[in-house]
């Protein structure tokens, strides 16, 4: 018979041209999507190649096992090939006439937030240069002493290095000298360890090349950090212990707290600041430059020693470690309490605890005041007279409370044990607090 127009003849049959235009058109959508889904898979390993993480594969294909003794952390960056510096490639200092000009001359000290801002300014610089980039924040200032007056008008050399660092952390150190005039010789003032974390592109912790170790020197300062790092963490679990309950039910103030014919009580002492910014307290990360934060922490700590003891002849001698946990965005409001939470003779122990609010206008998924702890640090504060010599306190300090009582205890074991640790807390090999040297700042002969 012969055959109808309407069908085809094919190896499987007959069959209708309209079912096989179908079939046809099912064939060539399956394919199309096949060919777009590669197309993709190519584009995507493009992209992905472009940026420097590693290249996906196509679709369809088994992904290669990840090489073995090798870490990428999730920013796809591999610590397996980081490059390395030596210390002395960072080094780098700081000279300035601190203080005010025209109060050269008179003897007066200038106030220890103006040196905490000095000493962030010169690591920052440091750690900068071990980097690579100009994005590194500072995460902690380690306990710093201030016994050698700085006067207005006085010449401090700041030397600075890196000390150490993690995956994403560099520590400096910073070796503080004045000129003294007299002797012709440089004063050893201060030193300090700041620690910072390097940040990319992203605003996220990127890691930083390792250190290199050549010298004696630099190995004994290493031993150094690690007895330094362990003390710091025996001093924080001895102040956590203190939080267990019954831990305080044998504690009582100290006796040189007592006999006083004047009695404040702690919570009375409180002080409240409240500060807004401008863009000159920004720094190029568009956050609060953290040494303005220690200068105003600094200024609350004073005011509030002054308050207590009646006397405007206070200056700060050291501080205890902060940590900054937040940034501070030009948008927020700052607010420092400060309160007395431990007095001895000349001494008074300032508590500064510093929160962030954040108004409605600037985190729109909160429609209340946000208010978040950025940080807090204990500033030891100097009972002076006029004359710039010791004098008592004189006024008792009253704990009634709970709360009061184991601040009271947390002060008094922070002040304690930094002074029975003094020799193990401060350098190997820079000497006492104002020994004269002849001899350049110790960075020039690092170079040399």
């Amino acid at each position: 018979c012969t055959p109808s127009p309407c069908l085809v003849r094919t190896k499987f049959g007959r069959v209708g041209k309209k079912r096989l235009a179908c079939h046809r058109s099912l064939l060539g959508l399956m394919l199309g999507y096949v060919r777009r889904g590669a197309v993709r898979g190519a584009l995507s390993t493009v992209r992905v190649a472009n940026i420097g993480s590693p290249a996906r594969p196509p679709p369809l294909v088994q992904p290669a096992p990840a090489v073995q003794g090798r870490r990428i952390d999730l920013r796809g960056l591999s610590t397996g090939n980081r490059p390395s510096k030596a210390s002395k490639e960072s080094w780098s200092f700081a000279a300035e006439i601190v203080g005010n000009a025209s109060l050269a001359g008179k003897g007066i000290r200038i106030t220890a937030g103006e040196v905490l801002k000095v000493i962030d300014l010169a690591a920052s610089y440091a750690a900068c240069v071990h980097a690579g980039h100009p994005t590194c924040t500072t995460l902690a200032f380690d306990h710093v002493e201030l016994l050698v007056p700085i006067l207005h008008g006085d010449l401090l050399h700041l030397d600075s290095r890196v000390a150490n660092v993690g995956n994403t952390s560099i520590v400096v150190q910073v070796v503080g000298r004045k000129w003294d005039l007299l002797t012709r010789q440089w004063i050893y003032t201060l030193e300090a360890f700041v620690t910072f974390v390097a940040l990319g592109p992203d605003k996220r912790p990127t890691i930083v090349p390792t250190l290199e170790t050549g010298s004696e020197e630099e190995e004994e300062l290493r031993a150094f950090l690690q007895a330094r790092s362990l003390l710091n963490e025996q001093y924080e679990a001895e102040q956590i212990a203190m939080q267990q309950p019954g831990a305080l039910d044998k504690f009582t103030p100290d006796a040189v707290n007592k006999g006083h014919n004047e009695y404040v009580r702690m919570k009375d002492t409180t002080l409240m600041l409240r500060k807004n910014f401008l863009p000159r307290a920004l720094n190029h990360l568009g956050t609060v430059f953290g040494g303005d934060l220690l200068e105003w922490m600094d200024s609350a700590a004073v005011a509030c020693a002054s308050h207590f003891t009646r006397n405007p002849h206070m200056i700060t001698i050291a501080m205890d470690r902060v940590f900054f946990h937040k940034p501070i965005r030009p948008t927020d409001v700052l607010e420092l309490k400060a309160v007395v939470a431990y007095s001895r003779r000349h001494c008074i122990n300032v508590e500064v605890q510093v929160d962030v609010l954040t108004p409605p206008f600037a985190d729109k998924s909160d429609e209340k005041l946000a208010i978040n702890r950025s940080h807090r640090g204990r500033f030891h504060v100097l009972s002076l007279s006029e004359a710039g010599y010791k004098q008592p306190v004189g006024i008792g300090l009253s704990v009634q409370d709970e709360e009061e009582r184991l601040r009271y205890a947390k002060a008094s074991h922070a002040f304690n044990f930094w002074r029975n640790q003094q020799d193990t807390a401060k350098s190997f090999n820079r000497g006492m607090y104002g020994d004269g040297v002849s001899h350049a700042p110790w960075g020039v002969q690092l170079l040399s």
